[in-house]
C-alpha cells in the first residue's frame, strides 16, 4: 500500500488544497496615497504631466516649468511649488518631509497636528508645530537658502547653529555643503547621507554684509521680507482649511 511520505507531489497537492489553493506567493499590499495634486499648470510628477486630482505616493518627484505651478494637498499640509521648481516627497511619521531640489515652495502647516521637513542643500527647516504657519523656502544657488514665515514661525538648521525665523522676517541661510546627488532617498533615512556627495561652502561674506554687529553669522543673514508670489500663499492656506480634499 503506497503512502503518503513515497509520493511527495501527493503531499504538496493535499497541502495545497487544506489551505484552499495553490501554495503561492501573497501580494503586497498596495502603497497608501500620501497626496492629491489640488491644482496644475505645466507641472509634471515624475516623467507624466500632473493633472488635477492625480494622487501623489511617497517618493513622488514633482516639478514644474518656466511658468508652471503645482499644488498639493498632503491631508492636512499644502506645499504649492512655484515656476522652475523641483522637490521629491517623502511620508514621515510626522506627517512629510520634503527635499527640495531647486527653486522654490511654499508650506502650510495646521498646527498642533501633522507636520513638514523641508531639506534644502543641507539646511533643515520645520514649521513650528504649535501654530498654524504659512512660509516660503528658496534655494537661490547651491550655497544659499532664503527662509521666509509669512505666518507663524519656522526653525532653520544648518550644521550646529540654528535660528528662529519669526513672523514677518526672512533669513538668507548659508548651507555648510553643496549637495551632489547620485540617488535620492529620504532625508530621514538613515542611509541619506550615503548617497550623496557634499562640496565645501563658504561662510558668508560678513565684512561686505553690510548688516549691523549682531544681524548675521557664518550661516544667517536678517533678509528684508518678500511676499509670496502671485497670491500663493492664499492658495495653499485655503488648500488647507478645505473639507474638500483628502
Amino acid at each position: 500500500m503506497r503512502t503518503l511520505s513515497r509520493s511527495p507531489f501527493l503531499a504538496v497537492s493535499i497541502l495545497a488544497v487544506s489551505f484552499g489553493g495553490p501554495l503561492l506567493a501573497q501580494t503586497p499590499p498596495p502603497t497608501p496615497a500620501l497626496g492629491i495634486v489640488v491644482r496644475s499648470s505645466q507641472a509634471s510628477i515624475g516623467s507624466a504631466a500632473a493633472s488635477d486630482g492625480a494622487t501623489i505616493y511617497s517618493g513622488d518627484h514633482l516639478s514644474t516649468q518656466e511658468n508652471g505651478t503645482l499644488l498639493v494637498r498632503l491631508g492636512t499640509l499644502s506645499i504649492e511649488l512655484e515656476a522652475s521648481s523641483s522637490l521629491h516627497l517623502y511620508r514621515a511619521p510626522y506627517g512629510a518631509v520634503i527635499e527640495l531640489n531647486r527653486g522654490s515652495v511654499i508650506y502650510t502647516t495646521p498646527g498642533g497636528k501633522e507636520n513638514l521637513v523641508i531639506v534644502a542643500a543641507d539646511v533643515r527647516i520645520t514649521p513650528d508645530v504649535s501654530r498654524p504657519d504659512l512660509g516660503r523656502v528658496s534655494i537661490d544657488n547651491p550655497c544659499e537658502i532664503t527662509v521666509y514665515s509669512q505666518r507663524g514661525q519656522a526653525n532653520a538648521q544648518v550644521g550646529k547653529e540654528s535660528r528662529t525665523v519669526e513672523e514677518g522676517k526672512a533669513y538668507h541661510v548659508r548651507a555648510d555643503n553643496k549637495i551632489s546627488y547620485r540617488e535620492y532617498l529620504s532625508p530621514e533615512d538613515a542611509d541619506y547621507h550615503r548617497h550623496h556627495d557634499h562640496e565645501p561652502c563658504a561662510p558668508l561674506d560678513l565684512a561686505h554684509s553690510r548688516l549691523p554687529v549682531g544681524m548675521a553669522t557664518d550661516h544667517f543673514a536678517l533678509a528684508a521680507a518678500t511676499l509670496l508670489g502671485a497670491g500663493g500663499g492664499v492658495l495653499v492656506w485655503k488648500a488647507v482649511e478645505s473639507p474638500d480634499h483628502p
